[in-house]
């Protein structure tokens, strides 16, 4: 859970903020819908606008919570601010988004897997400190729906359960900022009863803002499982234009052109875009045919084309569909890994 990391933290207040961007309130914006799915994501990994990065969003993903600004403050009003206050787009409390999203990923044929995913979070956000530099607790809930490929000795279903502690701040008037989250999951299947299945994951990623408005991002995504254990995540954020926005970040690069119909800025925005992500999901299962305790790790790699409305304080929503390759199943026991055809996948999800 990539759409704009956290990254978007460091042009909150900074002064080489493109005029084009400046927004009639005069406050930073975090958190509302515009925070995206944190990273991991389970089995798709993003780096989500988040939704996830980008509001890599990490609207989740590496659908991955994240902070983002379509609306930035003027500078000059920012430093006559007395106290920091919330930015435009955030709620006034506690509460600060619901998602959902569901994920379809056909059985072509039948040695092959069909794979469906339904996920809902809340994101809650506290003050750390100050309001303008938040405390973000997620809790999420995640069922994936296993189809096939026949023969296979896995489950139906698999789940997973998350809670995540995300802190998001710019080191003074920049160019600097960080985003640190730590996530405690129980990924499982509910028929094992293995320690393995708790798993504490999180990432460390620095953003450094040049004079020119660009983002450039670097750190590390921690899995905490054999295979996948460490990701390194890096690249660039550039804006070429107010209507068009480059992120050219691993492991969720996306590149994305506003639609005819909304304005910078005005709280309704209408974007389309083509990315790439990195699947990616851990659980403890228990063989549905032998009865064997066992761990397996599912990768994949994909890439897409989707629509997204974002409205600030409503139902933003978006639609995505792309090709999935270079699927497998690894297990840890001594079976050898199980290696899937490559499929079509459809996405959708809203957030409030």
């Amino acid at each position: 859970m990539v759409a704009s990391l956290f990254v978007a933290a460091t042009v909150h207040a900074a002064p080489s903020v493109q005029p084009t961007f400046v927004a009639a309130s005069q406050s930073q914006q975090w958190g509302g819908q515009v925070i995206p799915e944190g990273i991991p994501f389970q089995p798709s990994l993003l780096l989500t606008d988040a939704e996830q990065l980008t509001a890599v969003p990490l609207d989740t993903s590496i659908r991955v919570a994240t902070l983002t600004a379509d609306a930035v403050p003027d500078a000059d009003e920012v430093a006559k601010a007395t106290a920091p206050q919330l930015p435009p787009g955030a709620r006034d409390g506690i509460f600060q988004k619901l998602y959902f999203t569901g994920t379809w990923l056909p059985q072509l044929n039948g040695d092959s897997l069909g794979w469906g995913d339904l996920e809902t979070g809340i994101v809650f956000g506290f003050p750390f400190f100050r309001r303008d530099t938040p405390l973000l607790i997620t809790p999420s809930f995640a069922v994936h729906i296993l189809d096939g490929p026949d023969g296979a000795d896995i489950p139906d279903r698999v789940f997973d359960t998350v809670f995540e502690f995300r802190h998001l701040r710019k080191f003074g008037k920049g160019p600097w900022a960080m985003d640190v989250a730590v996530s405690l999951g129980y990924y499982s299947d509910f028929e094992s009863s293995e320690s393995d299945a708790f798993r504490v994951t999180g990432r460390g990623l620095g953003v450094y803002e040049t004079a020119r408005g660009s983002q450039w991002v670097f750190g590390v995504g921690y899995f905490n499982r054999a295979g996948v254990s460490v990701l390194p995540i890096g690249g660039v954020i550039l804006h070429p234009s107010p209507d068009s926005k480059w992120e050219l970040i691993f492991p969720r690069p996306r590149i994305s052109w506003r639609l005819p119909g909304g304005i910078p800025g005005s709280g309704d925005e209408r974007w389309w875009y083509l990315g790439g992500e990195f699947g990616s999901g851990f659980w403890s299962i228990q063989r549905p045919i032998s009865l064997v305790s066992d761990n397996v790790t599912y990768t994949d790699y994909r890439v897409l084309v989707g629509y997204e409305r974002k409205i600030t304080g409503g139902l933003s929503r978006r639609f995505e569909a792309g090709f999935v390759f270079g699927r497998e199943f690894e297990f840890d026991s001594a079976t050898p890994n199980l290696r899937l055809d490559d499929t079509l996948f459809v996405r959708g999800g809203f957030t409030y």
